[in-house]
């Protein structure tokens, strides 16, 4: 995935699109549909990244090995807190029964 490609993913989890993401960045939304064939400058990838409250790594890394689920599951558990950390890894022990040892 390019940088577009996680930007789009991420937004849309966020209930997003790139025009409102645009608006909120104080960029034009012309500029992120062109990194789908360039690289953003680094300026404009911060401004998108503190929007999304994300890394600029996550934004521009190549995550096309990985699987896009699991990507947005470690992206909204970074946004819990410790005690949800701890009851969300007690319920997919539960739901699936694993037990991370």
């Amino acid at each position: 995935m390019n940088a577009f490609d996680n930007i789009k993913a991420i937004a849309a989890e966020r209930g997003m699109t790139i025009k409102s993401l645009a608006e909120k960045a104080g960029i034009g939304e012309n500029s992120i549909y062109r990194w789908k064939r360039t690289n953003p400058s680094t300026k404009s990838l911060e401004k998108v990244a503190k929007v999304l409250n994300v890394s600029t790594a996550e934004l521009i890394s190549d995550n096309s090995d990985e699987d896009v689920e699991l990507q947005a599951i470690q992206r909204k558990a970074k946004e819990l807190s410790v005690e949800d950390k701890r009851r969300l890894l007690q319920l997919i022990e539960l739901t699936f029964g694993t037990k991370n040892k």
